[in-house]
């Protein structure tokens, strides 16, 4: 009986080899008939990760840069070069460092052109609110802070005890706005 196991054994291990052979076999035409479509889905492949890794590395020496240019600028705001530098790598830090130092000086003029900028809508809407405040205007072009705007309208309406148009102030703010409850108090007490 051990002969006949050894020869079952034997058949069993060259079946087996005999399996390895024909996948390697399958695997060389499988590869043979896909050759140039794996070979350029490699080359694809690594093409994509070195631009991935180039613009990655790109945008990151952009953010040290403007980062860096906005160091000196918090120091020094009449640093040109630094300015141009934040100007050249973040557009929209740029004009929210010319919205902060527009503010502090009072500058109309910056603030005007600030609120035509379509890149950053929020800063535009601030820009307009904070040029209305400046220039003492009734009407405040501010779509986000509209609310706010009709706020201290009415308010001021109400020091100079012109309750009923300071009503009308109110009245224009959204009902769904949380500055409608301060609208309603200060309409109930009279400002006082």
């Amino acid at each position: 009986m051990g002969l006949k196991e050894n020869i079952d054994a034997l058949k069993q291990e060259i079946s087996t080899e005999e399996q390895f052979l024909e996948s390697i076999i399958k695997g060389e035409r499988f590869f043979k008939k896909y050759k140039k479509v794996i070979i350029s889905s490699v080359a694809v492949l690594f093409i994509g990760l070195g631009v991935y890794g180039g613009v990655s590395f790109v945008n990151e020496r952009k953010i040290e840069a403007s980062n860096e240019a906005y160091k000196v600028l918090i120091s020094n705001p009449k640093d040109e070069q630094a300015l141009n530098t934040l100007k050249e790598n973040n557009e929209r830090l740029h004009k929210l460092f010319l919205f902060s130092q527009a503010i502090q000086n009072s500058d109309k003029v910056v603030l005007s052109e600030l609120s035509s900028f379509k890149a950053d809508p929020i800063l535009s809407d601030l820009s307009a609110y904070q040029l209305s405040g400046l220039e003492a205007k009734d009407e405040v072009k501010s779509e986000l802070l509209r609310g706010l705007a009709l706020l201290q309208a009415g308010y001021k309406l109400l020091l100079e005890d012109k309750i009923n148009e300071a009503k009308l102030q109110f009245a224009q703010i959204d009902v769904s706005s949380p500055l409608k409850n301060i609208a309603n108090s200060l309409e109930h007490y009279q400002g006082k």
